[in-house]
């Protein structure tokens, strides 16, 4: 199957991959989980038919094995009515790879079983964990690279900050090979590089007094990671180093909410000497991704926060064994891998020019990371309403939070940093329109370049990213 630059090439057989994802996911989580009975539809009973559990218990303790199992029972039937040829053959011969790596451990990339700290330690860079409490009382979670390897004095080093974007983890600056990734180009640089996890994502799902199985827990959007995580995460890695100021690095959502506190929080914004935009996003009201239009175009209005709050599924996408099945058997398989180059697309785009298809598994691994069913509804309400406001309660609620009722509008004209911007021509999440738009408000913008043919995800995995971005930054630090 060809990939192109532009999805548009997939909308023929968008409707069958949404849902033959929708199978894999109900599969999997609805496979475990008691809240299928509690489905408000008509068609909860026909669901658990067709996924062959004909009763709740069967659903609850069926074996990962069990669902596996069941997944190529149904599969077949799924392609076949969207009349793809040969269903049977290829499907069998995914499953014996996935029997061949489940009974030997062979069969796919290594770095597959690293997390964050088992990747840099991998390729011999130092690595710490640190634990940041937020005012709100979130435990987050910081991966530090000390020094390189390349570069390993000892002493006091300046910070450079890294934030990843929305559905993602630290992981992010550290997947690539160490001449690819920009935390070790930093460290070998003579940096102090330490890279952020957002509340909820898989690294920072810790509360003081609450649990990621409670409602409550997951309360939020980029709000509250602009405002409580960003300030306790950059104050935690000064104050630790004894560095007075630090460089911010952030990607996708990482700029966004960089851009919302810097503009209105002018202590922490002074701790800034650079500000190091990829990718970014302030407003999102002419993006192209496919799951992002479908999310605020299809679905009725709330679903997000009512019908899967109610069935207690507050986790949107977190990083489990799904994605890791998916990683050692459709994205490790010539034949399939495309399927998972799809999936990328239909996020934020996917650039096969510029990735390394052979890492793919690796990044499905690590992610999507997780977020908060409120943080993917403030998306959605952003693409619709073309601001880059606080999240919308509805007129009651928005009198409630603020006093207005209309949720209050992030005035990026006000922010001091300095800023460079990086953006890419095929980027289906920051479209150049969006780009243009923020460009005007942006005071202090001391470099600004486009990358014709980058797409979302090409600013953290491309395999040329050193030498289209990374060099730049690192001359400009």
């Amino acid at each position: 199957m060809q990939m192109c630059g532009s999805v548009q090439v997939f909308s023929s057989r968008l409707s069958f991959w949404l849902f033959v994802l929708c199978v894999l996911a109900s599969l999997w989580q609805f496979g475990s989980s008691s809240s299928l009975q509690k489905l408000p539809f008509r068609v909860s009973g026909q669901v658990q038919d067709f996924l062959g559990f004909q009763k709740s218990e069967d659903a609850k303790h069926a074996s990962k094995s069990d669902r596996i199992d069941k997944l190529f029972n149904v599969l077949p039937g799924v392609l076949r009515a969207y009349g793809y040829p040969n269903v049977e053959e290829k499907l069998e011969r995914l499953r014996c790879h996935f029997d061949a790596v489940n009974k030997t451990g062979l069969g796919h990339d290594p770095d597959i079983k690293y997390n964050v700290s088992g990747l840099i330690a991998s390729h011999g860079y130092p690595v710490e964990e640190h634990e940041v409490h937020t005012a709100d009382g979130f435990i987050l979670t910081l991966h530090r690279i000390p020094y390189g390897v390349k570069n390993s004095s000892k002493g006091p080093r300046e910070v450079a900050f890294l934030q990843h974007g929305l559905l993602a983890a630290a992981s992010n600056w550290v997947t690539n090979q160490p001449n690819q990734s920009l935390g070790y180009l930093l460290a070998d640089a003579g940096y102090d590089v330490w890279m952020g996890n957002s509340r909820g994502n898989t690294y920072s799902k810790k509360h003081e007094t609450l649990k990621p199985d409670q409602r409550k827990f997951w309360e939020w959007t980029w709000d509250e990671m602009a405002k409580y995580d960003l300030p306790a995460c950059l104050n935690y890695a000064l104050n630790k180093t004894g560095q007075k100021e630090l460089y911010y690095i952030g990607h996708s959502q990482g700029t966004m909410i960089a851009f919302a506190e810097f503009s209105r929080n002018q202590e922490l914004a002074k701790k800034v000497k650079k500000f190091f935009a990829l990718g970014p996003v302030a407003t999102v009201g002419y993006m192209t991704s496919p799951l992002f239009k479908f999310l605020s175009e299809d679905l009725p209005d709330n679903f997000l926060t009512e019908v899967l709050a109610y069935l207690h599924l507050y986790d949107f996408f977190p990083s489990d064994e799904f994605f890791r099945f998916l990683a050692e058997t459709v994205c490790s398989e010539r034949e399939t891998v495309f399927i998972c180059e799809f999936a990328l697309s239909m996020f934020v785009g996917y650039s096969r020019e510029h990735m390394n298809a052979s890492r793919i598994p690796v990044y499905v691994t690590n992610c999507p990371a997780g977020t908060s069913v409120w943080n993917m509804d403030h998306w959605a309400q952003m693409v619709t309403s073309k601001k880059c406001c606080m999240y919308n309660f509805g007129p009651k609620g928005n009198m409630k939070h603020y006093n207005q009722t209309t949720p209050p509008e992030y005035k990026i004209e006000n922010m001091e940093t300095p800023t460079a911007l990086f953006y890419g021509g095929l980027d289906t999440l920051a479209d150049l329109k969006d780009v243009s738009l923020l460009i005007p408000k942006i005071k202090h913008l001391f470099y600004n370049k486009e990358i014709p043919t980058y797409g979302h995800l090409d600013f953290i995995w491309a395999i040329d990213a050193q030498s289209f971005c990374y060099k730049d930054i690192l001359g400009l630090m």
